[in-house]
């Protein structure tokens, strides 16, 4: 099959040029230079970009609907059945999409499916946004607010909203369109909320510079209480001798209540157990974070409940950084840490797996050994060492993946560093079907052939440290 749709992407290449409309405008953007514009020329230029990245977005829903209903038919065409086909099929477009874009699969097939919905069942809110009336948020937000309305009062609901949505932000066209939607809802909100509340999840984003982002998914109620009490205990924390910000306090107070003991804690005294939304001083008694941190509680102040709860992190931690060196370490699934963070880790956190590297290779120091399943030591090098799943643009990290064999045991592969490579389940289960295939002509380095013949090269980041940057490096001893 690999090569039988080469011709998706060459064949649309030109399609802006011949557009009657958009070929002259990109033409226009283009020969002028941006440093040659007045304030109302640039005002202009603003305005034709919108129109034209509005126009680029129509085309991209068309093709990526196309790309998936194609990805259906060649598994059909090459003997699949119509079960396997319509399983697999929009998961393969993602894995198609998602390295021709750059982006993981999960966010391609959003983009699919964010596709399939305007075109397929808004089709004046595609054409609204190929003329530039409306931008691709502004077309996304008709069709997402549309879930729930009966399928006879979906042309209406559309046609009022592109009537607002021409001519207001974003923000102001989903507060319409929600009230729109209750007004033509068979459902009652009581039977949405159930269904809605099945859904509620937490994640954690990464951020630079050593932070990272938590969020909830909650039922408003919940999530408003929650932030209710947090602000409560950081205002009453809050005294003139404070040095903290508000916003520095409710970020200690949220850390402290998940993390240490606090008002909530069962193995609190009762004193100290205040309703969540009181007002009094003693809300805040039994949680006063420092500053940075979250109070000084040992792992053991936990309640019982989750006292055998251990979570398992990686931290690559450098020799030369347990001596007292500069390089920083690394956490899995996030990135550099500082120095001083990495020698607690490594001195005092019985959860973490500690794997020390050679501090000018940074080759991890004794692993090995030969055999059918990988020994335990074996499998978290190559979890360190991959990171992340090694297909093409998937960041699920490589502490969630499956050590699967490039070369499959029963071929001959053997059970070693340069032979495992750590995949999802899902990407493991592609190649195991044979849809994608994966070389390792070099320790690390894998080759993935996709579906269509597309090739991609990955290679594992390096594990020590990046270097220094001129201004940081030490001026050489000559």
């Amino acid at each position: 099959m690999a090569g039988k749709h080469s011709g998706w992407v060459s064949e649309e290449t030109a399609l802006w040029a011949s557009d009657s409309v958009m070929g002259p405008l990109a033409g226009q953007l283009s020969h002028h230079p941006v440093t040659k514009r007045d304030l109302e020329a640039s005002l202009e230029c603003v305005e034709e970009l919108a129109t034209l990245r509005a126009w680029v977005d129509a085309q991209e829903a068309k093709l990526l609907t196309r790309i998936a209903e194609l990805t259906v038919g060649s598994l059909m065409e090459d003997g699949y059945g119509t079960l396997v086909a319509q399983e697999y099929g929009e998961s393969l477009a993602a894995a198609e999409i998602g390295p021709v874009l750059r982006i993981p699969d999960a966010s391609a097939g959003k983009l699919i499916e964010q596709s399939k919905l305007l075109v397929n069942f808004f089709p004046a809110t595609v054409e609204a946004l190929q003329l530039g009336k409306i931008s691709r948020r502004h077309a996304l937000t008709v069709a997402q607010e549309s879930c729930g309305v009966p399928e006879q009062e979906i042309p209406d609901f559309e046609e009022q909203l592109l009537e607002i949505a021409r001519g207001t932000t974003v923000a102001k066209l989903t507060n319409r369109a929600r009230r729109l939607r209750e007004r033509m809802h068979p459902e009652a909100l009581t039977v949405r909320r159930e269904k809605k509340v099945r859904e509620r999840s937490v994640a954690v984003d990464p951020a630079g510079d050593g932070m990272a982002w938590l969020s909830a998914y909650l039922p408003a109620e919940q999530a408003y209480g929650i932030m209710h009490r947090i602000d409560v205990t950081a205002r009453t924390l809050n005294g003139p001798d404070e040095p903290r910000t508000l916003g520095q306090l409710r970020a200690d107070v949220f850390s402290d209540l998940l993390t240490h003991t606090c008002a909530s804690d069962p193995t609190t005294t009762t004193a100290n157990r205040q309703p969540a939304l009181g007002s009094g001083a003693s809300s805040g008694a039994s949680c006063a974070p420092s500053p940075g941190s979250s109070g000084g509680s040992s792992a053991g102040s936990f309640s019982d409940g989750y006292r055998g709860v251990a979570a398992r992190v990686f931290v690559t931690v450098p020799v030369m950084t347990l001596l007292g060196g500069d390089e920083p370490a690394e956490l899995d699934g996030y990135g550099p840490i500082d120095q001083d963070t990495a020698r607690k880790l490594a001195g005092h956190a019985p959860s973490f797996t500690r794997l020390l590297t050679h501090p000018e290779s940074g080759a991890v120091l004794s692993v090995g050994r030969t055999r059918y399943k990988p020994p335990k030591d074996l499998q978290d090098w190559v979890r360190v060492r991959d990171k992340t799943c090694r297909h093409p643009g998937c960041n699920r990290t490589a502490v969630r993946c499956e050590i699967d064999h490039t070369t499959p045991w029963s071929q001959g592969g053997e059970t070693c560093a340069d032979n495992l490579g750590a995949f999802c389940k899902r990407h493991h289960l592609f190649k195991t079907m044979g849809f994608w295939k994966h070389q390792q002509p070099v320790e690390g380095t894998i080759v993935s052939t996709s579906l269509t013949g597309r090739t991609y090269t990955t290679r594992p980041e390096p594990l020590h440290a990046l270097a220094p940057s001129r201004s940081q490096a030490q001026a050489p001893p000559f």
